[in-house]
């Protein structure tokens, strides 16, 4: 996904963190994954990246839809949520997303999947007055019923929040993509949120709502239980669960009964 933020250019910290880089064709195939490549790409180049998954004609051409992950069987701490645009995303059978032969199909409902690479190919940036405006080669390796796809569209990750509603045997949690700063693509400042509700089923979970987009802007840099920012309150007496997450300027709030979500902003 291309981000473009108008910052002031900020001194780039010189430490290249590898965890590991995937070589030969055993490594491709791996099945469990759990590989970053290149978080730190400081060859800067000029201009601005065009995402290939969400290549307007190219999805108006692909007739082949991947049908979206639903269950679990055990959630796994890789688990993200693909939530594609309007009109769907593209998926492709490799990391080689300029060759529109390589396209697997297009995903247009929102999906569970398993990110376990993150390949960061390549740094852009255009000059303005008002600063830097970056977008990112970004490649994500993914797992989606346990078939590999290959996409650049940013998945919305779980990190920040879950909860179990005990009383509707229910796990709920949000979902944010990082957005990151300058030309740290990834690094914080969560935003785009989503809930979700899965039903617990022997030990799986099984999708029954995901949200649209929550009208909200976080702004600050990190989300976690340590920053005190997410507020919630279950009750017994009529089983709803309540939760209010505060950001820099804004503060959403919902309510969910176990079947709706009701904004109380």
């Amino acid at each position: 996904m291309t981000r473009y933020r108008k910052v002031a250019p900020r001194l780039a910290r010189f430490a290249f963190c590898f965890v590991s880089i995937l070589t030969g064709s055993a490594a491709q195939e791996a099945q469990a994954q759990e590989f970053v490549v290149a978080p730190f790409n400081f060859n800067i180049q000029n201009g601005v990246y065009k995402p290939a998954s969400t290549n307007a004609k190219a999805l108006a051409e692909v007739k082949t839809e991947i049908l979206p992950q639903t269950f679990m069987q055990k959630p796994d701490p890789n688990l993200f949520l693909l939530y594609p645009q309007p009109g769907g995303i593209l998926l492709f059978k490799s990391n080689s997303l300029k060759d529109l032969t390589n396209v697997a199909g297009k995903l247009t409902s929102p999906s569970m999947a398993i990110v376990d690479t993150i390949f960061h190919n390549q740094v852009y940036v255009q000059k303005s007055a008002n600063g830097e405006d970056y977008s990112f080669d970004i490649c994500y390796s993914l797992l989606i019923d346990g078939k590999r796809y290959y996409t650049d569209f940013r998945p919305h990750n779980f990190a920040a929040f879950r909860y179990s509603l005990v009383h509707h045997k229910q796990l709920f949690m949000l979902a944010s993509q990082d957005m990151g700063y300058d030309m740290y693509a990834d690094k914080g400042y969560p935003e785009h949120f989503h809930i979700a509700v899965f039903d617990m089923q022997n030990g799986g979970i099984k999708t029954r709502f995901i949200s649209e987009e929550l009208p909200f802007r976080y702004g600050n840099e990190f989300l976690d239980e340590s920053d005190n920012v997410i507020k919630t309150e279950s009750k017994a007496e009529d089983q709803t669960f309540r939760i209010e997450i505060k950001g820099l300027n804004e503060t959403y709030k919902g309510v969910w009964n176990g079947k709706e979500l009701k904004h109380l902003n």
